[in-house]
């Protein structure tokens, strides 16, 4: 197959297409949405692994329409995934087949489920969209209310204070220091996603994209030492584990330009006190 990112790209979109002229799809056609969700123009497969993610939107009313080995687990779960190998002409590709239904709710959320949704919804390319969803989904994604966003920036900003007291294993011991290093660095990254985005992608997605933000260009040389670190460039750990406090000071300027009156940002490990005595 060919690696070049456009015509991975073309490729995807055709496979959708032919998708959509198969059975069972072909009967509901007008009331499917086919959404491209990888690649997208910040996720190209030349960054990414080569496999395309479709998402097949329905609604409930209409899923009955379809053959009982599809609608059953998609009337009980609200998802099915379908893993489809690469071929001569084709990325490899995997289809999620959900009810519209289901995407609304978790649009609406705060959780890491549905950030990524968001995320996914907004970016998405439709490839077959009669009903004009994704504009329609898109459009409410990008409406977060402001309590919803200090929500899920308050969760975030918690636990890499958490994961950065946890981090002392680098000076001795750096691979003992891998899991809170990863979440330190997730929840920095998320964060500095979801301040500038109003949302953050999925983890494989993260890394690349996260960099891009204002908090991932403030701390993006701490991140290349943190990685070299954990895989055990001593000095690279020691520098991490030194640079931790400041990287935390560097975030927090950033969020404080929106937060700077909260007490979960002046003092978080306090307000995580409280919380818990509630």
């Amino acid at each position: 197959m060919t690696l070049d990112p456009v015509a991975l790209h073309e490729q995807a979109r055709e496979w959708g297409r032919s998708l959509l002229l198969r059975a069972p799809w072909q009967e509901a056609t007008e009331r499917l949405s086919l959404l491209l969700v990888v690649p997208h123009s910040e996720w190209p497969m030349m960054i990414g692994p080569d496999r395309a993610t479709f998402w097949l939107l329905i609604d409930r009313g209409s899923v009955t329409s379809l053959p009982e080995s599809i609608r059953t687990p998609l009337l009980e779960r609200g998802t099915i995934v379908e893993v489809h190998d690469a071929t001569n002409s084709s990325p490899a590709a995997t289809l999620v087949v959900r009810t519209v239904e289901g995407v609304e709710r978790s649009i609406e959320g705060v959780t890491r489920h549905d950030m990524e949704t968001r995320w996914a919804v907004i970016r998405a390319e439709a490839i077959a969209d009669r009903l004009k969803r994704q504009e329609t989904l898109a459009a409410h994604a990008r409406l977060l209310p402001p309590d919803g966003l200090e929500r899920a920036i308050r969760v975030l900003w918690l636990d890499a204070n958490r994961a950065a007291a946890a981090l002392w294993p680098l000076d001795s011991a750096p691979a003992d220091a891998f899991g809170a290093a990863g979440e330190f660095a997730t929840a920095l990254l998320r964060l500095g996603c979801l301040l500038d985005e109003g949302a953050y992608p999925a983890v494989d997605e993260l890394r690349a994209i996260g960099r891009t933000t204002r908090i991932g260009l403030r701390i993006a040389s701490w991140l290349d030492d943190l990685g070299a670190g954990v895989g055990g460039d001593e000095a690279a750990a020691r520098r991490t584990l030194h640079a931790a406090p400041q990287v935390l000071i560097e975030t927090r300027t950033i969020l404080a330009e929106r937060y700077r009156d909260r007490d979960w940002l002046r003092d978080p490990t306090a307000y995580e006190m409280r919380a818990r005595r509630r």
